[in-house]
């Protein structure tokens, strides 16, 4: 019998997929047949046909369900901002609603909502489903007889159950049917098991109406939900209510469906089951509530009638912990009143149970962000930052050996005392090295900065690391630079090297221009060093800036940077704080140290401060230092408010062993005197033909002559008149003068080309700027021309003084001349008695057609400069050339008009260039 059916099934396979196109269609149930086989079977079967199983349509089984057509299934995309923005007009306050998202609706976006939310399908069947016309039960036989059966239910109700006849089903669960069809198989068919199990499930018609996105008559599955159905019509307008979703059956309502238990608490309970002919009714929202601020979710929300500030804040998500639970706003909008606004504390029952009404906005501000039980300690210290405050928390807490640093100063540190509403701070100053003895202790108080100094300016490792790749880079720069010099000294009166800056270190002694240039300090160098230092410099003072203004804040918590702070740039935001606070009746509590100190300087005091106290400060006594005398400058208004300056002489030796009374007051600046004749290490440096050449240290007056007899004199293979003396401020002084030479001459390049006449020569601007930034790169030598033959020959008046970093090269020149400029190859002679210039110069090719022969100079082994009497036509008696001499050809530039500044400047370049020349030939 099995083998007969089995050739049916390979007949109805063929038929179906081998028949033409206008065949008679395979009836149901010859379909049903071969669903009724097992899985096993009808896959081989199918590969007995070469037929793909799945093209039979055979989903569903015993835990299946119809799913709706994808072209019933609405499409939706949510736009929140559209929909914030309707909601927002219901608010007490429409412009911060705007900026929140509705919650709730983003679920019925099209791209989530159609693939998460589907009807089921592969569900298994609840026992309590209820069976009706069209569900279809699978029986399968063991035993006795082994056959397959899909019974559907009809449209009476009754199932048509083979050798059993009809059975009633209608109105009946799951569970209830088969144990019925259980039992009855057991009564009348012998030695017979059945499996009976769920097959396709019908589907249903629910009508979605009021609010919906898309309102109608839905076809969906038995088992789907009242979340189906809403994801299946594109969900819930944007005036719809999320919370009292109605589920209406027979003209009563069954259920209210709250859409928030499920998306807040997962609570799917009254997420029923839908019948054939429900009805799912969406009314108008009507209480809406905005809530922003510190919460875990700001979002506008639907409010039940019986929600207060609680349940809507758990809603939100809870408060954040930086949120002021004390201090809610609730703006209302009220029909009497019109708008008000109320606080609500959180903390206290009446707040918690606060009812909400339609279009309050809830803002939860920011808590403090001030630490109210902390002591700040910054500065050259182990762990900078925020301290735990305790009551009876002593200074002797925090300084320890562990916690301070190997480059503290022991000798001075601060405490910057002010309470939270303060308007006056104080100043306490106290030595580290005495509360490590035990000897100094000090009581802490909340809201203390502790700040601790450098005993000298530290390197940030991260800094230094910069610093170091930039050096490198600089090197390398300075390099390419020599290099291009040399290529061009011969051609161009130009020597590479360092762009040299004359800076001054003087002190303005007036206590106002101090006190602001130490201000700004962290600010700008005085427009020292590359711009690098310069932005670090204002990194720093921005961090200083930040610091101050987010005073006791979480900023406070790590303050690793100020390790790596100067004491000028950590005092900076106390002298600045001590400024503003300062009043008539409160004068400043500053002072000021010059002279003879490691850190002069302006400086906090505490009361009745000691000049011991600001000696301290200022890092110390220098080597330097005169100790019998010292002098207070003190500024103050006599009786007829004139400003009156006092001079107070004091002795440094009582002031630091304490035997002087004298306290100091605002303003008083302290000058430290310099020990009269104190000078420091004075060197001067021989080089060349010297007998014994080195450095050697000088004494004050002491002279040339007397420094080259220390160094056993000169050797016989000196050339006495070819000495190179220089001297750093003679340096300074052409760096100077070539930087104002070469700026005007810029400026008269650009002026000449401005206004000069068609007869004149036009300078091309671009290439004389090259030229200029080049003469810029020159380094000066700072030479000064002596008479070395009559020093040596013992003449006072040709000797001179020697000055700190003074140096003298003593070459020994070979019998040559040398002839460089615009000459074609510049070069070096063979001297030769009468030999003229013409000569020397057409030995080195001739002069170029830039070439300005009238101008011709000779600069001298001695540096000096001689000019021959004849402009071209030289002779050997009107022009005496010695060996050692050098014949300068300088460029043309009598076409250009007002540019006669260009000479003086080519001849100060040359004369440097051949000194350069001259010193490293030695």
């Amino acid at each position: 019998m099995l083998r007969t059916f089995n050739f049916q099934i390979i007949a109805l396979l063929a038929f179906m997929f081998v028949a033409p196109v206008n065949a008679v269609t395979p009836s149901a149930q010859q379909i049903e047949q071969f669903k009724s086989m097992p899985k096993a079977q009808q896959e081989a079967l199918a590969r007995q046909m070469g037929i793909d199983l799945s093209d039979l349509n055979l989903s569903g089984g015993s835990n299946s369900s119809v799913e709706v057509q994808p072209e019933s299934q609405v499409n939706r995309y949510v736009d929140d901002n559209e929909i914030a923005a309707r909601l927002a007009e219901q608010s007490a306050n429409k412009n911060k609603t705007k900026e929140l998202k509705p919650f709730g609706y983003d679920l019925f976006d099209s791209s989530t909502a159609t693939a998460s939310f589907a009807p089921p399908t592969n569900l298994p069947v609840p026992a309590d489903y209820i069976l009706g016309p069209g569900d279809t039960i699978r029986v399968q036989l063991f035993g006795k007889v082994s056959e397959q059966h899909s019974l559907q239910v009809n449209n009476e109700g009754v199932i048509e159950v083979p050798d059993l006849g009809p059975m009633n089903a209608a109105g009946l669960s799951y569970n209830e049917f088969k144990q019925q069809l259980t039992q009855r198989y057991s009564e009348q068919v012998i030695g017979v098991t059945p499996n009976i199990s769920m097959g396709e499930l019908r589907t249903i018609q629910v009508y979605m109406v009021g609010e919906a996105y898309q309102p109608g008559a839905y076809t969906v599955s038995a088992l789907s939900t009242i979340t189906n159905a809403l994801f299946s019509s594109g969900g819930i307008n944007d005036v719809g209510s999320l919370r009292h979703i109605e589920l209406k059956r027979a003209g009563k309502t069954v259920t209210e469906f709250d859409l928030y238990d499920l998306l807040v608490f997962g609570d799917t309970s009254k997420d029923m089951r839908l019948q054939q002919g429900d009805v799912i009714f969406i009314p108008i929202v009507k209480k809406l509530v905005s809530v922003d601020g510190e919460v875990r979710r700001p979002a506008i929300y639907e409010a039940k009638n019986n929600d207060t500030m609680a349940s809507m804040l758990n809603i939100a998500g809870g408060l954040l912990p930086t949120a002021a639970a004390k201090s809610l706003q609730v703006a209302r909008s009220t029909a009497s009143d019109g708008f008000e606004v109320k606080t609500v504390n959180m903390q206290d029952r009446a707040g918690r149970s606060l009812k909400l009404a339609a279009g309050d906005f809830i803002n939860v501000p920011a808590a403090g962000t001030e630490f109210n039980n902390a002591v700040v300690v910054m500065g050259a210290y182990a762990t900078p930052g925020l301290t735990q405050w305790r009551p009876g928390l002593m200074l002797s807490d925090l300084v320890n050996r562990n916690s301070l640093m190997g480059t503290t100063d022991v000798d001075y540190a601060l405490i910057m005392r002010g309470a939270k509403f303060a308007r006056q701070s104080d100043i306490i100053q106290f030595e580290p090295a005495k509360v490590l003895s035990g000897e100094t202790d000090v009581e802490l108080n909340a809201f203390d900065k502790v700040v601790f100094f450098n005993r000298f300016t530290p390197i940030d490792p991260e800094e230094s690391d910069k610093q170091g790749e930039k050096k490198g880079n600089d090197s390398k720069r300075a390099t390419n630079q020599q290099k291009q010099g040399t290529q061009y000294v011969n051609n161009i009166p130009m020597q590479s090297g360092a762009n040299g800056q004359v800076t001054s270190n003087t002190q303005n002694p007036q206590f106002e221009n101090t006190l602001r240039d130490q201000s700004a300090a962290s600010n700008s160098r005085n427009n020292k060093g590359t711009m690098d230092d310069k932005n670090n410099e204002d990194n720093k003072a921005n961090l200083l800036q930040e610091l101050d203004l987010a005073s006791f804040t979480e900023k406070y918590l790590i303050l690793e940077k100020t390790k790596y702070l100067s004491r000028e740039e950590l005092l900076a935001p106390i002298i600045e704080r001590l400024q503003n606070e300062s009043t008539q009746s409160s004068p400043m509590k500053l002072v000021e140290i010059t002279g003879q100190v490691k850190f002069p300087g302006v400086y906090p005091v505490q009361k009745n401060a000691t000049v011991r106290d600001l000696i301290l400060a200022g890092g110390g006594l220098l080597e330097s230092a005169y100790l019998q005398k010292a002098e207070i400058s003190r500024t103050s208004l006599d009786s007829s408010n004139a400003l009156r300056i006092e001079h107070i002489q004091i002795d440094l030796i009582d002031s630091m062993l304490g035997n002087s009374n004298i306290a100091l007051q605002s303003k008083d600046t302290l000058n430290v005197l310099r020990t009269p004749d104190w000078h420091e290490n004075k060197k001067v440096e021989l080089v060349g033909e010297v007998v014994f050449p080195g450095v050697y240290q000088i004494k004050k007056g002491e002279t040339l002559a007397q420094l080259i007899e220390r160094a056993g004199g000169l050797t016989e293979e000196a050339t006495v008149k070819a000495v190179v003396f220089t001297r750093e401020e003679l340096k300074q002084r052409e760096r100077e003068n070539l930087d104002k030479s070469v700026e005007n001459l810029r400026q008269q390049i650009a002026s000449t080309n401005l206004s000069g006449s068609q007869n004149v020569k036009t300078i091309d601007y671009q290439e004389a700027k090259l030229i200029l930034d080049e003469l810029l790169q020159v380094e000066p030598v700072g030479r000064l021309v002596i008479d070395m033959p009559q020093i040596i020959a013992g003449n006072p008046t040709a000797d001179l003084s020697l000055k700190d970093g003074d140096k003298l090269f003593v070459p020994n020149i070979s019998s040559s001349v040398s002839v460089v400029g615009e000459v074609f190859v510049p070069s070096t002679h063979m001297f030769k008695y009468g030999k003229t210039l013409e000569q020397y110069i057409a030995n080195s090719g001739g002069e170029t057609d830039r070439a300005d022969m009238g101008d011709v100079y000779i600069v001298k082994a001695d540096g000096s400069v001689t000019i021959p009497e004849t402009s071209f036509w030289f002779s050997s008696s009107e022009t005496a050339l010695e060996p050692g001499d050098t014949i300068v050809v300088p460029r043309d530039v009598t076409n250009y008009e007002r540019l006669g500044l260009w000479q003086t400047v080519t001849s100060i370049v040359y004369q440097s260039a051949i000194a350069l020349i001259a010193i490293g030939n030695l």
